[in-house]
């Protein structure tokens, strides 16, 4: 920075007041007058340059002090981002500590449950082991006791088997003799055989005749046709949809499912009908004619072939031959010993005993009906009481209104409707007396543990046999028609012939056979029946085998409750372990919580005591400027005090010079004006001294014109007016000159702390911006050195309307947005410094669409 000196301006105004005192001294008589304004006016110009000095300088000190309270708070500033980076570090160690706290206390407590958990198994493996070793021993004597019942029934069964081996041996003889005839009949066979193919020729030739073989043939489609529409399932009680929805498990309504069925049951029409004439009457509803009790029981199974039909079940329930002796022997026994019986088991056990099966194999299901009793009568006997009764008739029609019932009664049951629809067994119907009431029972018979002896052909209306007949009878009617059509009837005859005594020949031996074998059966009459005793084998078997399978699951039912306690007891040893390793893990969390605690408290008072200091930093760095902007204004003020001075001075001095000629004059004017130009380039230079920078283009532009004038007008006018006229202008620039001066210095001051107080925030940008269901989500990248986030959103392009959403998180999610709308979207950062919060720019507005 170039300074002009006091002595630079001493000189220069000593150089104006010499050449005055040049002129003057030609003017003798006012030589002694002008000294004496000389030297006041001397002292004026140096004590105005006096204070330019004590002014510039007081600048120099100010502007040292604030470059130096600028670099001050250029450090705080820096010091107080070091802080809160560090802080913001700080508050992050202690978010990921209490983070890590609160996952390692879930982990305990889960530890701990898990350990809980592993007690309770332990104690209940422990019970359950105790529980299997107790019914392990128990069941280990069942099969000891099971075994020895198999050894004494299978010494039964052996006697039996020794005495019927030598009536074995005869069979075997006779059957022998029937093999020779089997031999004999076999040649005659190959006779046959070898008539066969003429046998075949000639019923090709009775073939010709076609029309009636179709005829016939006809007959027999139609037969064959009506025999499978009467064999056909016809659903005789149609079930409500709301039962079958139930069952179907489409509806979970039971009540409504029941309460349509009963009304279904109770429109229901019956094929036995009172008054039919098939409506036959009885004096004892167990004595039922084998053609009635056939009847129930295909009424009964016609009625669940219709249920199982609507409710999509593939389940069957037969009605056989031996299914229906069953029924009669169950009658037989029930009414034999009705006073013994305890219950319908009793019956059943007895039933089964006496036909080979195992009493578990059949499950029956019963319902009472009232009698008709003509009268009634109670005696006492030996203190017991007795009841009589008359009873009247019963009709089939009420025995089957009470099947009915039974079968509905089942189905209306939650608990039991599975009977009727879920199984695949033989069955048969029972009816029987006890006191005032008759008794309709289902019995249910499964195939397992049968006897081979039990039969197993199904049972078929009589209307189906009746079919079966005519199918047979449209047979017959064919091969007459096939013979009476053929021209070749009397070779054919020939040939049937032959084929017939080869036919009586076998018969008379296959005669043989059959006497053969009746002598057979009647050796076999001899054997005494192993039957019961091998079923008691078998059962004494089964019971062992049964015994033998529990015996093996209560062992396996040990070595698995075993297995439990040892798992059970290694994971509560495991258990333990967890708690111990979660619990040292939570105390080594919660103990480095309170370190980075610790640490947070210290970074906080850092950056208080940094924020702090850059504030103080920032309000000297304020009155520094002002001090600065003042001593300024000082030194303008001064500057102009000089100009003013040798101005005057100058004035005085061509004042003093009056008498002299015009070309004196004419040279002290130019003397005096290259005076002031040479002051005035010092004043301009002292100027740019104080400010450190140049005078504008204007300015200098006005100087220039000024100093042109000033010379024309000392050409043209008299020393003494051109003297007064340039002291007015010089006084009038010197005071524009000090209003420009202060000016500049004004505006560039100002200019200096304005740039000194801008802060610069770092900006961000989206990385991701994404729509969901009446929201968006925004994510961006950290900026350095920033106190948060700010996102504004709007539906207009230009941000009309727009709301403002703050964040310090680098992701934010705005809902409670409209749906499948389009926003525009903008970002930017802000920084809190001084109790100002300063903001980066908005970033440009991206677009996202909600869901």
């Amino acid at each position: 920075m170039k300074k002009i000196s006091k002595n630079v301006l001493l000189v220069s105004s000593v150089g104006l007041a010499g050449s005055a005192f040049a002129v003057t001294n030609t003017h003798p008589v006012f030589a002694a007058s002008n000294a004496a304004t000389n030297v006041n006016s001397s002292q004026d110009v140096a004590s105005a340059q006096t204070q330019v000095n004590e002014a510039q300088k007081e600048v120099d000190q100010t502007q040292s002090q604030l470059n130096a309270a600028e670099g001050q708070l250029s450090t705080a500033n820096n010091n107080l981002d070091q802080k809160n980076a560090d802080l913001q570090k700080a508050k992050e160690a202690v978010d990921n500590a209490n983070s890590k706290v609160a996952s390692a206390s879930s982990d305990n407590s889960s530890a701990q449950s898990q350990l809980d958990k592993a007690q309770s198994d332990v104690d209940s493996a422990n019970s359950d082991y105790q529980d299997a070793v107790k019914e392990d021993k128990d069941q280990q004597q069942k099969v000891a006791d099971a075994e020895s019942e198999l050894k004494d029934k299978q010494g039964q069964l052996d006697e039996i088997h020794k005495k019927n081996s030598d009536i074995n041996a005869q069979i075997d003889s006779t059957n022998s003799d029937i093999n020779n005839y089997q031999s004999q009949i076999s040649d005659l066979q190959k006779k046959k055989d070898e008539l066969t193919p003429k046998l075949d020729a000639a019923q090709e030739a009775l073939n010709a005749k076609q029309q009636k073989i179709d005829a016939a043939t006809q007959d027999l489609q139609k037969a064959q046709k009506d025999l499978g529409e009467a064999t056909s399932t016809n659903e005789q009680f149609p079930l409500p949809q709301s039962y079958i929805d139930y069952v179907t498990g489409k509806s979970i309504d039971w009540d409504t499912a029941t309460k349509d069925l009963q009304e279904a049951a109770a429109s229901y029409t019956s094929p036995f009908a009172d008054g039919d004439a098939s409506d036959n009457v009885y004096d004892d509803p167990s004595a039922l004619s084998d053609s009635d009790r056939k009847r129930l029981n295909l009424y009964v199974k016609n009625l669940i072939d219709s249920i199982n039909s609507q409710v999509g079940s593939t389940n069957k329930m037969t009605v056989t031959d031996g299914s229906l002796e069953y029924a009669k022997r169950y009658t037989q026994r029930f009414q034999s010993i009705n006073e013994l019986l305890q219950s319908d088991s009793d019956a059943i056990e007895l039933a089964s005993a006496n036909m080979g099966l195992v009493d578990y194999a059949v499950i029956g299901y019963d319902i009472a009906a009232d009698r008709q009793v003509i009268s009634k009568s109670v005696s006492i006997s030996n203190g017991n009481v007795q009841t009589s009764y008359e009873y009247g008739t019963t009709k089939m029609s009420e025995i089957a209104k009470a099947a009915f019932d039974l079968i509905t009664q089942q189905l209306a049951d939650p608990s039991s409707y599975k009977n009727i629809i879920d199984h695949n067994c033989y069955f048969s119907v029972a009816v029987t007396t006890r006191d005032d009431k008759f008794h309709v029972c289902l019995l249910t018979i499964y195939s397992s543990g049968l006897p081979s002896s039990f039969g197993t052909k199904e049972v078929l209306p009589d209307e189906i046999v009746a079919k079966e007949d005519a199918v047979k009878k449209a047979q017959t009617a064919l091969d007459q028609a096939k013979n009476d059509a053929s021209p070749e009837q009397s070779t054919y005859d020939q040939l049937q012939s032959q084929n017939q005594e080869l036919d009586q020949q076998i018969s008379d031996l296959q005669a043989k056979i059959n006497d053969a074998q009746n002598s057979i059966n009647d050796l076999r009459s001899q054997i005494e029946d192993d039957r019961f005793a091998q079923l008691d084998v078998n059962v004494a078997n089964a019971d062992l085998t049964q015994e033998q399978s529990a015996a093996q699951l209560t062992a396996a039912k040990v070595q698995s409750a075993q297995t439990w306690l040892n798992t059970a007891q290694s994971t509560l040893a495991s258990a333990k372990q967890g708690v111990d390793s979660t619990k040292a893990e939570l105390d080594k969390a919660e103990s480095d919580l309170n370190n980075v605690k610790q640490k947070l408290q210290a970074a906080q008072q850092a950056y208080d005591s940094a924020s702090k200091a850059q504030s103080d930093a920032s309000k000297n760095v304020d009155s520094l400027k002002q001090q600065l902007a003042t001593a300024n204004t000082k030194l303008a003020h001064a500057k102009a005090e000089l100009v003013l001075a040798q101005t005057k001075q100058n004035t005085d001095n061509k004042q003093n010079q009056g008498s002299s000629d015009n070309k004196q004059s004419q040279g002290n004017s130019d003397n005096k004006q290259k005076s002031d130009n040479s002051n005035t380039k010092k004043d301009t230079n002292n100027s740019k001294s104080s400010t450190g920078k140049k005078t504008t283009k204007k300015a200098t532009t006005k100087k220039k014109s000024t100093n042109k004038a000033i010379k024309k007008t000392n050409k043209k006018k008299t020393p003494k007016k051109a003297a007064k006229k340039l002291t007015k202008k010089t006084i009038k620039k010197s005071s524009k000159k000090a209003k420009s001066t202060k000016k500049t210095t004004k505006k560039k001051v100002a200019k200096k702390v304005k740039k000194a107080k801008k802060v610069v925030v770092a900006s961000s940008k989206f990385t991701s911006l994404k729509g969901s269901k009446k929201a968006f989500v925004g994510k961006w990248k950290k900026a350095k050195s920033v106190s948060g986030y700010q996102v504004r959103y709007s539906t207009a392009s230009s941000m009309k309307k727009a709301k403002t959403k703050s964040t310090k998180a680098t992701k934010l999610k705005v809902s409670g947005l409209k749906s499948k709308k389009k926003y525009y979207v903008q970002l930017r950062s802000y920084r809190k410094l001084s109790g100002k919060t300063y903001y980066s720019a908005w970033t440009k507005a991206k677009t996202v669409k909600t869901r």
